[in-house]
């Protein structure tokens, strides 16, 4: 009897450590932890195109040359190299994988396949080699077929998606602008907790939802042109088409990228609506004129700094205060929002402020869009042992190689005329690519 007791025991173990295993070790489909939710998968490896080869940024440009140009010194074209990500990714806590999906969002860019999850855990991902995975399309981030290119499900062939037609290019096209001015939000427009300390909040599609514009997100980080979409040996008429700069905050990636802001489109969404020194106090005005979003928006970390300086009659600064228009989170223990200063699209942002006592003779304002906090690049610098090199190098150089912030507005307040002048844009972003830190 005593036997079989033990016999007994020895099965119960035996099958728990196996359902225990089995439990554990389960591979769960990507689909089932992440129901409907489009960046939880890459889109699926492209085929070659017809007429063009493989669906790489550099062989868009061999046609689309202004195009391919303008892509190159845009944030998109930047989003896998860019240093702050790189330091981001290598954390421990990073499901890697899934930050991957939005910036190198094709699985051609992808060295491995994520068939699922061991037990539905995000951070145990299956991997197995992708016999399609093309080292050159992975260094170009969010390339062009990220929007342009998918694969055709009776053909197998992959097609362009086009948003004008009326030509006749050498691959297979298929107008669909709908689907082009959608695909923003796939990335853009998600807010999702994976645990508790991991938050994705970018809401700029719903925030430019509320406005009830008749704007799309192209209409300002694409701004019309009329040229021809391909190069001039070829013939094409001139249209109406796109800059693909895909301008954002005004903060490019890298400074060599500061006199392209411009040119591609930028400009402040907010405007220093007025000025007013009187009765023992200072109010300044900001407005939300130009977009249709609220500002700041997409990072949570991101947010407006406003600088108010005082000189004397010698140009000698004696005062200085500032403030603050963005979100403030609190990370640990948990994630959360707990205050939100942002300007929403048309409304207006009052800094009141108490006149100071002393002879001041001059006020300067300045707005400054932050991306990078400077205690936060510092962290990112004692940690750069995560980072595999030749990031690693970077990380450590970030102070040098990498924008914190760009000043994008300046007005200079005289106090006996009350007169204003304000610095022009092209004057600050010469001055903001030889800025350091924030």
């Amino acid at each position: 009897m005593k036997k079989n007791i033990y016999i007994s025991f020895f099965t119960l173990i035996v099958l728990g450590a196996g359902t225990y295993l089995y439990i554990n070790q389960r591979e769960v489909s990507i689909e089932q932890v992440f129901p409907g939710k489009v960046w939880a998968k890459p889109i699926e490896n492209l085929p070659d195109l017809k007429g063009v080869g493989a669906p790489t940024a550099k062989n868009c440009g061999n046609c689309h040359t202004e195009i391919y140009e303008e892509w190159t010194r845009s944030t998109h074209a930047n989003a896998l190299t860019d240093i702050q990500f790189q330091s981001e990714l290598a954390k421990p806590s990073s499901p890697k994988w899934i930050c991957l999906n939005c910036h190198i969002p094709v699985q051609n860019q992808r060295e491995t396949i994520i068939t699922g999850l061991k037990n539905g855990d995000y951070f145990r991902p299956v991997e197995i080699p992708n016999p399609n995975f093309n080292p050159e399309m992975k260094a170009e981030g969010v390339t062009c077929a990220t929007c342009h290119v998918r694969v055709d499900s009776k053909t197998n062939e992959s097609y362009v998606i086009g948003g004008t037609g009326g030509t006749s290019p050498p691959h297979p096209l298929k107008i669909d602008r709908d689907q082009l001015m959608k695909r923003c939000y796939d990335c853009h427009n998600e807010t999702y907790t994976l645990n508790e300390s991991l938050v994705c909040s970018f809401q700029t599609g719903a925030e430019l939802h509320a406005t009830k514009s008749n704007q799309t997100c192209s209409s300002c980080h694409q701004p019309e042109v009329r040229r021809s979409f391909v190069k001039s040996s070829l013939g094409k008429p001139v249209r109406t088409s796109h800059k693909h700069g895909f301008i954002g905050g005004g903060v490019p990636k890298r400074f060599d990228l500061y006199p392209d802001q411009i040119r591609l489109g930028y400009k402040p969404g907010i405007v220093l609506s007025g000025i007013k020194v009187s009765d023992g106090s200072i109010e300044i005005q900001i407005k939300n004129v130009n977009a249709d979003h609220h500002v700041t928006t997409g990072d949570p970390e991101r947010f407006y700094k406003l600088k108010l300086d005082g000189l004397d009659s010698k140009g000698n600064s004696i005062f200085q205060t500032e403030t603050t228009i963005g979100q403030e989170w609190s990370w640990s223990p948990a994630a959360k929002k707990v205050n939100d200063t942002r300007i929403p699209s048309g409304e207006t942002f009052l800094w009141k402020l108490k006149q100071t006592d002393l002879p001041v003779a001059t006020y300067v304002f300045q707005a400054i869009h932050v991306r990078l906090k400077n205690n936060t690049s510092n962290y990112m610098i004692q940690s750069s042992g995560y980072v595999s090199s030749p990031y690693k190098e970077q990380v450590e150089k970030m102070k040098d190689l990498y924008p914190h912030s760009s000043v994008v507005i300046e007005s200079i307040y005289q106090t006996k005329t009350k007169s204003r002048k304000d610095t022009s844009l092209s004057e600050l972003f010469k001055r903001n690519a030889e800025r350091k830190g924030e």
